[in-house]
């Protein structure tokens, strides 16, 4: 990642081992049949959503309510990018060990809606968590680099949506809220910060009140 603060590199460092550690963990109690592999799956997808939504509401927190927590987030958004990033990698490595599992046949967990929606969000995470790095973001150029993370976080905050919202719709779970509507609330409540965040930003800054408490002194990057 370039010159990176190696606070940064041990908070990656250590979440990821977390994030290993837990999904082996799940593998050695639970099993490795198909049944536990899915269980995996789910956990792995529920843990990187954590990662992300931390990542999501960094900036609009801080600009809507400054706080110890809003400026550690913002400062270390682009590590809980990453680690979003490579939770997602091992995620990704239980979706290929369900297909193995159920070779040469698909999963029966697997709809055509995964396909179309998830392969290009995993496609997409990838070059997120690539472009991290510092001589990527330099060689694609400021301007550019934003264009990318920006939109590439909100469509994958859709992707998180439609894949909640369609699990809700066809999948049987004796606890529904705990296992989809709990994190439908949570993406909404995070888009809600973000759209609060931009309308902020366009309010005209009036003379003599251009210190209001309620805005920080710095405009806070998307």
């Amino acid at each position: 990642m370039g010159a990176t603060d190696p606070r940064e590199v041990a908070l990656i460092a250590g979440a990821t081992l977390a994030n290993a550690s837990l999904a082996a963990a799940l593998l050695l109690l639970a099993g490795s049949d198909s049944a536990a592999t899915e269980l995996a799956l789910r956990t792995t997808a529920r843990v990187s959503f954590v990662w992300f939504m931390l990542a999501f509401v960094a900036a609009p927190l801080q600009q809507l309510r400054p706080s110890r927590v809003s400026d550690w987030l913002l400062r270390r958004r682009r590590a809980l990018g990453v680690i979003f990033g490579l939770s997602m990698s091992i995620h990704v490595g239980f979706i290929l060990r369900l297909y193995a599992l159920h070779a040469p046949a698909r999963p029966p967990m697997v709809t055509d809606a995964d396909f179309v929606i998830g392969i290009p969000g995993l496609v997409l995470v990838a070059l997120l968590t690539i472009t991290s790095a510092e001589a990527l973001k330099q060689r694609l150029g400021a301007l550019a680099w934003q264009r990318l993370h920006t939109m590439g976080i909100w469509v994958v905050w859709a992707i998180f949506f439609l894949c909640l919202v369609d699990s809700a719709g066809r999948k049987n779970t004796a606890h529904p809220v705990l296992a989809y509507y709990a994190f439908i609330a949570v993406l909404l409540l995070g888009m809600g910060l973000r759209v609060a965040a931009a309308r902020r930003r366009r309010q005209p800054v009036i003379p003599g009140i251009a210190s209001d408490s309620r805005a920080p002194p710095t405009r806070t990057p998307l």
